[in-house]
């Protein structure tokens, strides 16, 4: 009776064994023992294959197209210009007609060409297979400043180019300024050659239109102006550029009548034409 208890406790207080996982974690179907899964790592690699493949192949390209005399530039589309002519232009790329148009740098080109003094402003684009398109707004010469030698001066003030023997002189001169003011680009002396070049343009219109040789300014005499056919000198001083030219062709008949030619005409006075004989 005793063993019969004593083999029934030990049974019973046995403990159950816990039955074996089939697979242990991480030991799935297709894993690495690194934990890489390779079915999700293939359309990655062929990705990143592909991208390889296509930037070599691309570069390539690019080189070859960068080579290729067949985009070798051959003609350069210009517009009509007064004062930039082909020649100057094509010598200025210094070559670049020769080079392939894939190989060129539109704004480079557009750079070197801003450095030619009559051109303004300009753009340069390419046009496949072999062409260059160029279009150049020139510079307007307003009137010729006297300063070391005489230049022009465009509308907005620019003094852009030393006159040559073959440059065009039908413009007027413009006097009276300082070379070192106006390389040193101070300030009031651009402000009085801006309002110079304003004055001009006011004799556009009326006696005055294409009949001035001169404008000179002086910073306490002010204005006076120079006419073409008789070199009168007409004296405006500061007033009102609108005022100035009522007088002017108020007092211009009066004075083509005296034959007061090469005289110096005091306008500044308000109904007074005071008249003196010129140097």
């Amino acid at each position: 009776m005793i063993e019969y208890k004593a083999y029934h406790k030990k049974s019973l207080g046995k403990a159950k064994k816990r039955p074996h996982a089939a697979r242990k974690k991480g030991k799935e179907k297709g894993a690495s023992p690194g934990g890489i899964d390779f079915r999700q790592a293939l359309p990655v690699a062929a990705a990143v294959l592909a991208i390889v493949l296509i930037t070599a192949g691309g570069a390539a390209a690019y080189s070859w197209l960068g080579h290729s005399r067949l985009f070798s530039v051959r003609d350069i589309d210009m517009n009509r210009c007064a004062y930039v002519t082909r020649d100057e232009v094509y010598g200025i790329l210094s070559g670049a007609p020769q080079g392939n148009i894939f190989s060129l740098s539109s704004r480079d080109i557009g750079r070197r060409l801003l450095s030619h003094p009559w051109v303004r402003s300009v753009s340069v684009r390419k046009a496949l297979p072999d062409r260059l398109v160029v279009r150049i707004e020139e510079r307007r010469p307003l009137a010729m400043i006297n300063l070391d030698a005489l230049y022009y001066v465009d509308e907005q003030g620019t003094i852009f180019k030393r006159l040559t023997t073959y440059d065009p002189k039908n413009f007027p001169i413009v006097t009276g300024f300082s070379p070192a003011d106006l390389n040193a680009r101070d300030a009031v002396t651009l402000q009085n050659l801006k309002r110079t070049l304003e004055l001009l343009r006011c004799t556009e219109s009326g006696v005055l239109r294409r009949n001035v040789s001169e404008v000179h300014f002086d910073a306490q005499e002010g204005y006076t102006l120079v006419t073409r056919d008789s070199g009168l000198q007409l004296k405006i001083g500061m007033m009102e550029f609108g005022e100035a030219m009522r007088r002017v062709e108020e007092a211009i008949p009066k004075l083509s009548s005296l034959g007061q030619a090469r005289s110096v005409i005091d306008l500044k006075t308000a109904g007074r034409i005071f008249v003196r004989a010129g140097e």
